[in-house]
């Protein structure tokens, strides 16, 4: 087991143990933390195939009582873990989605399922696994996607497919590429890597521009996605009054030494959409840190692909 996986599974047997989340183990868990490999990242993803599992049987909802939780409540919580996103939205303006309530429902899960502490552990080991396989990727990683769909842009690698429009983005200060904007139907997505300098980390940049965003008027609400920790904003533009708004959702990764941020706008952005696509994008993305400083500040810069866009 990993250490994350492993230190999951002394959070769930103190749990069950004690029928409660000791402050250690709340500690430990770093729930709330989602751009980085913790145990309540394990946690959540190893709940979430336990779910998935049982409703392909056919048996999405549970037979017992969960800790903390009304009946009505569980099944709006198994519903969000299944990728519903109305139920999402409710259990988010609830604010049902928490540590002690999530280890509830997995030992209740757990419970009813029979499974044996073998079982538990390869579980929670499998769910680490699974994290690690989701981008975005650091060129380095051995495990990163090799397909010759990946279009090479010199400091990011993006997945492309038939029918994608691809816009080059470029700086104002001396016109080098920092940025690529990728369009599908009617979403977008706008890809830009950073150099992690000093403390900066996803975390902060997302603070800071949920911060702007209100300072503009504009409501700014962090989330959880696919993708992790996310912003969903809306946003002033360019344009005549009441079409100077736009909404948005802000994507982001930590990488070794690097950040990847990906702007999502369009139908994809919008509250209520499940488009997956925006999210395969970004995940799917491949950052190639360069050796040296280039001269952008701390974007990475990017160049024109030998096929041409």
């Amino acid at each position: 087991m990993g250490e994350a996986s492993r230190a999951a599974r002394a959070v769930v047997a103190q749990y069950v143990r004690d029928g409660f989340v000791a402050p250690e183990s709340a500690e430990l868990t770093e729930f709330q933390v989602w751009d980085r490999m913790t145990p309540g990242r394990v946690l959540l993803v190893a709940l979430q195939v336990l779910l998935g599992l049982r409703a392909e049987d056919g048996r999405a909802d549970l037979g017992r009582a969960v800790s903390g939780l009304s009946e009505e409540e569980a099944g709006l919580m198994i519903r969000t873990l299944l990728g519903d996103r109305t139920a999402a939205l409710e259990a988010s303006r609830r604010d049902l989605i928490t540590l002690d309530r999530l280890l509830g429902l997995l030992a209740s899960v757990i419970a009813e399922e029979s499974l044996s502490e073998e079982e538990v552990d390869a579980l929670l080991e499998e769910a680490e696994e699974s994290c690690l396989a989701v981008g975005p990727w650091d060129e380095r990683d051995e495990r990163r996607p090799r397909s010759s769909e990946l279009l090479d842009l010199g400091g990011l690698l993006v997945p492309t497919e038939p029918g994608l429009k691809i816009d080059l983005m470029s700086s104002r200060r001396d016109g080098s590429l920092v940025g690529v904007t990728l369009v599908r139907g009617r979403t977008a997505i706008q890809l830009q890597a950073f150099r992690a300098l000093g403390d900066t980390s996803w975390a902060t940049v997302r603070e800071d521009l949920a911060r702007k965003v209100r300072d503009w008027g504009g409501p700014a609400e962090e989330r959880v996605g696919p993708a992790g920790a996310e912003l969903q904003a809306v946003v002033r533009i360019q344009g005549p009054p009441g079409k100077d708004r736009q909404t948005t959702r802000v994507l982001g990764h930590d990488g070794p030494g690097w950040i990847l941020r990906g702007f999502v706008t369009g139908v994809g952005a919008e509250p209520d959409s499940t488009e997956a696509w925006p999210y395969d994008t970004f995940q799917g993305t491949v950052v190639r840190m360069p050796a040296e400083e280039q001269g952008t500040g701390p974007l990475i810069r990017l160049r024109r692909p030998e096929s041409g866009v």
